[in-house]
């Protein structure tokens, strides 16, 4: 079992700044730098999103947690072995350096004098004169030179680095590619800034979000086999040092007792032994959270956890301790993982459940959370048809801005941990939901490209139709047996290709379901070779909605009037389907 010295929180500065000891990749590392332009423009996004929401004073984004690095320090402590968070960190020196060249750039006293100090604060310096340089991040042996040719090797004179050295590696030419990238996007984003002080403030601001903003959590350890089983650890069998395990190192630097710790460990038992995949207990942790206190993001989530729970704990220990924390973390796990399988034992309920699945609507779970805790499941079914109504109506037709549905859940879950009864909620949201009209409107032009949602409309829409003409065979969701069917083909054939193809592909006059497997031959066939499919199917959606209006058979072609005719019959169906009344109170 390998040995870790320590597991400390440590910010970008900390990390790669000076008067800390050298950060250095092993020449035995078979690492090279790796990201393209995907990833740095992931990174890039997220610093920005970052960036704004600390400056806008959101308490919850006072940090941004990137994840773990691994290194082998010596007891000495003079340098620091780099097993794993190379592309990380050397990403931000590369970003770092772009800051400081703008801020040469732009030729001012200020400006010049902030770029230097970047460089020797957090790329690279010399304590002397005829001393040799000293790097606060050293590549292995295949990027080193480069790297520092291109970033680190920077004129405090010239206001440049030699960059003598052409790329000769793939790692080579990505460097250069995330150094040109950072360097555009700072270009565009210091054009928004008519006067020099403002854009002095703008590079000020960036470089402070990196360098105090950024968090890792350094896994030390003594030797290079420990470091490689740690590292194997994280990066084969998946199980990051994220925010569920800082919540628990956490938890047990706070626990008073060792009947405390061993509450701690017996929750983390079930969490670890609750959900299948790493990713469920991530998302668990967030929508417990997001259950009880309102929305908080992922990147943020352990920095409130950690403020807001120390203010508990260091307060009103004996009210609100690690103990009961942990319990009540506990009890949620047992239910989430229940919302989650749609497996509570009620079967009305676990159907409904099921749709929120086939609609990937995360979002309303963590209001069921919150009302599983306070009632049974089987009182909660009116909570739920409102909530799937305004989820449909809203996000999957209405195609409406998710964020605002989210925090209008979030706060009704809340409201609902802080002693709301369930119908108040229910009202709440019956007057949040799309009216008739609107919905109908929304309906009638609605293109559902993500096929998981469009099978999920139509499947509710068959169950409705079935269930009108006594038809009692029940259709299942998302189980493989049917699947969504492109009327006026995807790829059509020469010739018959409508004006404004990818407008009227996805929309939900043109789709249907099928029963058996998708048979990719039939697919771009023209409506006469495929026509006894829809009228020989099963399933009504297919037979008895007007499938024929959408072929032209005088012309033989596919008419865009036939889609939008048999929609409006769909969403006079859907209307039903999903109903905004008040029948649920």
């Amino acid at each position: 079992m390998a040995i870790i010295k320590q597991a400390q929180r440590q910010t970008l500065g900390q990390l790669i700044g000076a008067n800390n000891p050298v950060v250095h990749v092993p020449d035995d590392s078979q690492r090279q730098y790796a990201w393209t332009k995907k990833e740095v423009d992931v990174f890039w996004s997220d610093i920005e999103k970052f960036k704004e929401a600390r400056e806008n004073g959101n308490e919850s984004s006072s940090e941004y947690f990137i994840g773990p690095v691994v290194t082998i320090t010596a007891d000495s402590i003079q340098a620091r072995s780099l097993l794993d968070g190379q592309q990380r960190l050397t990403t931000s020196t590369i970003l770092i350096a772009a800051i400081r060249d703008a801020l040469w750039g732009m030729k001012s006293a200020e400006g010049i004098s902030s770029a230097n100090n970047i460089q020797r604060d957090y790329i690279a310096r010399k304590s002397g004169r005829k001393d040799p340089m000293e790097y606060f991040l050293v590549l292995s042996l295949f990027d080193r030179d480069f790297f520092r040719d291109h970033i680190q090797d920077w004129s405090e004179i010239t206001g440049a680095c030699p960059r003598i050295e052409s790329p000769s590696r793939p790692s080579h030419r990505l460097i250069v590619d995330a150094y040109a990238y950072f360097r555009s996007k700072i270009s565009n984003c210091l054009e928004m800034y008519e006067d020099a002080e403002a854009r002095l403030d703008y590079l000020d601001s960036l470089r402070e979000c990196l360098i105090n903003g950024l968090v890792f959590v350094e896994i030390q350890t003594p030797s290079s086999s420990d470091a490689n089983e740690v590292f194997e650890t994280i990066n084969s069998r998946g199980k990051d040092l994220s925010t569920v395990d800082l919540v628990r190192n956490f938890l047990m630097e706070k626990s008073r007792s060792t009947h405390e710790k061993d509450r701690v460990n017996d929750a983390w038992r079930s969490l670890l032994d609750g959900f299948e995949r790493r990713e469920e207990i991530e998302k668990f942790l967030r929508h417990f959270w997001v259950s009880k206190n309102g929305d908080v993001k992922s990147h943020s989530l352990y920095s409130i956890i950690r403020k807001q729970l120390s203010e508990h704990f260091d307060k009103r220990p004996q009210l609100y301790g690690v103990g009961a924390f942990s319990a009540e973390l506990e009890g949620a796990a047992g239910r989430y993982a229940e919302l989650i399988t749609s497996n509570t034992g009620d079967l009305d309920f676990d159907a409904s459940l099921a749709e929120v699945r086939a609609m990937s609507a995360d979002a309303l779970y963590p209001l069921l959370l919150s009302a599983s805790g306070v009632v049974a499941y089987s009182e909660l079914q009116p909570l739920l048809n409102a909530s799937i109504s305004y989820y449909v109506r809203w996000t999957v037709v209405g195609r409406r801005e998710s964020t605002l549905l989210e925090e209008n859940l979030f706060s009704a879950a809340k409201e609902i941990a802080r002693g709301a009864s369930i119908d108040e909620v229910v009202r709440k949201i019956l007057g949040w939901i799309p009216d008739d009209e609107t919905f109908l409107a929304d309906f009638r032009e609605a293109s559902i490209p993500k096929q998981s949602q469009s099978r999920y409309l139509l499947s509710k829409i068959e169950q409705h139709l079935r269930l009108a003409d006594e038809v009692h065979e029940e259709v299942v969701l998302g189980d493989g047996k049917v699947f969504v069917e492109y009327v006026y083909p995807q790829k059509p054939t020469d010739g018959t290709r409508l004006d404004d193809h990818d407008s009227w592909v996805s929309r939900l006059g043109n789709l249907t379901l099928l029963t058996g497997k998708k048979n990719a031959s039939i697919a771009a066939l023209q409506f006469p070779d495929k026509a006894h499919l829809y009228y020989d199917s099963a399933l009504l959606v297919s037979s008895g909605t007007g499938l024929e209006e959408l072929w032209n058979t005088q012309e033989k072609k596919w008419q865009t009037a036939g889609i939008e005719a048999r929609q409006r019959r769909l969403a006079k169906i859907a209307v039903d389907v999903w109903p905004s009344g008040t029948e649920w109170l």
